[in-house]
């Protein structure tokens, strides 16, 4: 309710009561510098407020369980003489509801049944006139019956009063209802149907909606009799609305079933008393079920999505808006922070204070639209509504990055994937059973608890690698390797973290190789701070050709390969031409950690341009190519070879475009070639062949793979090596989480050879 006032204002209404089909879970009243006082009577339970003109809204919200109700009516019951003394006032007549009125009488002669004595004809004679003979009108003002039979139209105020005629005048005692449809929108209509007096029960009728001694549970009945639903001071600008939406809550999250011999209490219970609102606790008590869900989804499924628990998140938020305007407004506000990213990104903001900026921008943004719907719809979103816009701007860093790099297949399956993992948490969020059960059996948490550990444990293939890997299934002499299997029973078990640090970063593992007399390419400069990047940067001045690469980083994010100094700056290897503050800015993204694994700080270092042997040179126009071998407690079970492509910009990432090329472990030779997934026979760029090429230095490249596994021993380790023209093979990398796609490539799993090297 709203109003506009000089001086001091009075403004009541009727707000429902607990009955047989009303049930009032919770209630709000917001009533700012107001004083309001109840009044529970025979017609209803009433609130009145007075204050003064500072106030401007009122604003109550209940949340109420609602029931139906249908009453059958024996044919063979007869109309009562004689009613107690408290039913009289329902039997006589007023200004609005005449009874012995000739019009109203020469209209029972029209429309009676034989039987006037029968209950049941009586009222159907009625209500078929009422309900079929008046047509319905649209119209807010008072209508008496008199008014409604002359005009043959009328609203429900005019249907119900005649129909309260008709019944009186049949030594029926009828009475007026006045309440609300709740039809989940937003309006300025009420609605009046009738009560008939029939065997101690108050019988509802609707002759405006066509319900015959029953009511829809969305009928909420606010008083009893001839009233107006507000009163208020006179000659102020008022105006009000009524909001519903349906929410599925089970009734053990506010009803307290257990008994003094229960051992567990209702956890609903025990949260309502902390203070927590319905929709919070039932949530809380959810989001084990959804993790779990989530945890099958990624480890069984193999579902991707931005962030792991964002999803869930936010499906929580949506809960309190709706699914679809929850989805819409995550939609916005993940463009909102991806506008907002490529925006900062050109004023050269570094990466945390872009960060920082994006979440206030994004927050500032949703609190505004929060509060809005919050006070239009009178929602309580609660903090759950602003977690998601901060785990937002985190994931959408990633999600630029992934457009950056043109990875448009990757960006797309966690785009669908994250959308099905909304859609199954938001599921469970609204499941009417799961509430009821995890709130009257918390314990059943510990089940959830098992299952996560469960899949925690399991080893198996999830179903998205059986897709992927589905050529090799059943006719391959070794099993595939899943990624389950290679964190579980390889990489947690052979690997010690301390090690795994070591494989992350690069300036350190190239130290510890180049000690043990492993060939690695040389580090012209390095840069471990902001203070430092001027100087690093004076430190290309001498350079023609380069590569800078972030010490931590992963899948070839952040490798800028330059390959000839142009005015001021460089053309990478994809003739893309770099300015030298565009350098700087790239050089400062590394430095705050953009490409960096886990996300920290990190450090850049400069190497120089390796040039491609000559053997890889025709069938490798552009780029590095690298030799990926695979060494598991120091055997080598399989190798590949990465050929860079102009869509993979000159970078040697299979995921970025790369062709994979096997290569024979005791020959170094060539083989099938995979690109995005599919065989091919030549290099789309050179159209070279790719089979049957012989790999020079392959004895000695299988003697520097072992050396590293000597010096770095992770028991399932992956090695990257590339052939110098000048030198020879140089190791590039020494990878602790090596992926599976090699097994693709070599068109052979490498599961049981793996084990078995241990």
């Amino acid at each position: 309710m709203s109003f506009d006032a000089e001086g001091d204002i009075g403004i009541s209404t009727y707000l429902p009561d607990n009955s047989d089909r009303v049930e009032i879970i919770d209630e709000k009243l917001i009533s700012r510098d107001m004083d309001v006082e109840y009044r529970i009577g025979t017609d209803g339970r009433y609130a009145q407020w007075s204050g003064n003109s500072v106030s401007k809204t009122i604003f109550y919200r209940a949340l109420v369980s609602l029931q139906g109700v249908r009453f059958d009516i024996s044919k063979n019951l007869e109309i009562p003489k004689e009613y107690a003394d408290e039913l009289t006032v329902y039997l006589k007549e007023t200004s609005a509801v005449p009874v012995n009125h000739a019009e109203i009488k020469a209209l029972w002669a029209q429309i009676k049944p034989n039987d006037t004595s029968s209950t049941y004809d009586v009222l159907h004679a009625i209500y078929n006139y009422s309900h079929h003979k008046i047509k319905p009108l649209p119209f807010k003002g008072f209508t008496d019956s008199l008014t409604a039979l002359r005009l043959g139209v009328a609203s429900c105020n005019g249907k119900s009063r005649l129909f309260a005629s008709l019944a009186r005048l049949n030594n029926l005692p009828a009475r007026l209802v006045g309440g609300v449809i709740l039809n989940g929108e937003k309006k300025k209509t009420s609605h009046q149907w009738i009560e008939i007096y029939i065997e101690d029960h108050w019988v509802p009728f609707d002759p405006t909606n066509g319900h015959f001694a029953s009511l829809p549970r969305h009928y909420v009945g606010l008083y009893r009799g001839d009233h107006s639903m507000f009163k208020r001071t006179t000659n102020i600008n008022f105006d009000y609305a009524f909001n519903s939406k349906e929410i599925k809550i089970a009734p053990a999250l506010y009803r307290d079933t257990a008994t003094p011999e229960s051992f567990i209490p209702n956890a609903a219970t025990l949260m309502k008393e902390l203070g927590l609102p319905l929709q919070t606790t039932y949530i809380f008590l959810l989001f084990p079920m959804c993790t779990l869900l989530i945890t099958f989804l990624r480890n069984i499924v193999g579902v991707k999505t931005f962030g792991i628990f964002m999803p869930m998140l936010i499906a929580a938020a949506s809960v309190y808006t709706g699914f679809f305007v929850g989805l819409l407004g995550f939609s916005m506000v993940l463009l909102l922070a991806f506008i907002s990213h490529a925006v900062l990104g050109k004023f050269n903001i570094l990466k945390i204070p872009r960060l920082a900026s994006i979440i206030t921008i994004t927050t500032i943004v949703s609190l505004i639209g929060v509060s809005n719907i919050a006070i239009s719809q009178n929602i309580e979103f609660g903090l759950l509504a602003l977690f998601p816009v901060v785990i937002i701007s985190f994931a959408v860093d990633r999600i630029h990055q992934m457009a950056n790099e043109s990875n448009w297949h990757d960006l797309l399956y966690s785009a669908a994937g994250t959308l099905l993992t909304l859609s199954l948490c938001y599921l469970v969020f609204s499941s009417f059973l799961l509430q009821g059960i995890f709130s009257l059996y918390p314990e059943l948490l510990l089940t959830v608890l098992a299952l996560q550990l469960f899949i925690g444990s399991w080893s198996g293939m999830r179903i998205s690698e059986i897709i992927r890997f589905r050529h090799l299934m059943g006719h391959q002499k070794n099993q595939v390797l899943s990624i389950n299997g290679r964190n579980r029973d390889l990489i947690y078990k052979h690997n010690t973290e301390t090690l795994l640090q070591l494989a992350t970063n690069k300036l350190e593992t190239k130290k510890c190789l180049t000690q043990s007399g492993v060939p690695c390419p040389s580090t012209l400069s390095s840069c471990h701070s902001y203070s430092e990047v001027d100087t690093f940067l004076a430190s290309m001045s001498g350079q023609q050709d380069f590569v800078i690469k972030p010490n931590k980083g992963a899948r070839g994010s952040g490798i800028l390969l330059l390959a000839e100094k142009k005015d001021n700056g460089f053309l990478s290897t994809s003739r893309k031409f770099w300015p030298k503050p565009a350098i700087k800015q790239h050089v400062e993204e590394i430095l705050s950690g953009s490409f960096s694994q886990n996300g920290d700080e990190d450090d850049a270092y400069i190497e120089p341009m390796i040039k491609q042997h000559q053997s890889l040179k025709s069938i490798a126009p552009l780029g590095l190519c690298d030799i990926r071998l695979i060494i598991c407690n120091g055997q080598l079970i399989s190798a590949m070879l990465r050929v860079p492509t102009l869509k993979s910009k000159g970078k040697a990432n299979i995921h970025l475009g790369a062709i994979g090329v096997s290569v024979d472990l005791e020959t170094g030779l060539t083989g099938r070639s995979l690109l995005y997934g599919k065989e091919i026979q030549k290099h789309p760029d050179s159209g070279k062949l790719l089979g049957l090429v012989q790999l020079p230095f392959w004895p000695e490249i299988n003697d520097i793979a072992i050396q590293c596994y000597i010096s770095i021993p992770l028991g399932y380790m992956g090695v990257d090596i590339c052939l110098d023209e000048n030198v020879g093979p140089l190791v590039l990398e020494v990878n602790g989480r090596p992926g599976l796609e090699i097994q693709n490539i070599n068109k052979e799993g490498i599961h049981d050879v793996a084990l078995g090297a241990f």
